[in-house]
């Protein structure tokens, strides 16, 4: 929990380093938030589903294939939303230190911004089933590769001593916990 705290103090840090410790026990308390919050909107929207399922309502949602729910599930939907947003910008930065702990630049983080323009054609191609489906697996195997790396350069072992993005965070913290 410390180390997910430590990610929200340095919110918008794009400097320095991240231990691999920090790097995980952010993404893993952030997911563990997410999929409660995600869990309880999804409940709560096959609930509503179901009670309108026998006043046709339920074939309107169908169609329009976009449902945000009614009354506390919709709530619960902005809620989601606002926790998303508030955690990309310390997620990013985690990354980023993460990266430089590594060795990398954070420019590597652009990657993940690759295929927003292929899920726009995704979300706003109305007309070219070809066209949902190529884009659709373009999108897979792309987001596929990338989340692949990401836990591989997660999983590297920071550089030894200072690099040109700082300390090594391991070091630091050993050097304060035995003073």
């Amino acid at each position: 929990m410390r180390y997910f705290l430590k990610c929200w103090k340095h919110y918008a840090d794009f400097k320095g380093r991240a231990r691999r410790k920090e790097y995980w026990m952010f993404l893993l308390f952030n997911y563990i938030i997410s999929f409660i919050i995600g869990m309880v909107y999804y409940t709560g929207v096959m609930f509503q589903a179901f009670a309108n399922f026998s006043s046709g309502e339920m074939y309107n949602m169908a169609l329009s294939g976009l449902y945000f729910g009614t009354g506390w599930v919709f709530v619960i939907f902005c809620i989601m939303m606002a926790y998303s947003l508030a955690v990309l910008l310390p997620t990013l930065a985690v990354i980023v230190r993460r990266l430089h702990d590594i060795g990398r630049k954070g420019t590597w983080l652009w990657l993940l911004i690759v295929p927003i323009p292929l899920y726009c054609i995704l979300f706003f191609n109305l007309y070219s089933l070809w066209i949902v489906i190529t884009v659709g697996l373009i999108c897979c195997i792309y987001s596929l590769a990338i989340t692949v790396l990401y836990i591989v350069l997660g999983c590297i072992d920071g550089q030894k001593g200072e690099n040109q993005y700082g300390p090594n965070p391991k070091e630091v913290e050993a050097m304060n916990n035995g003073q």
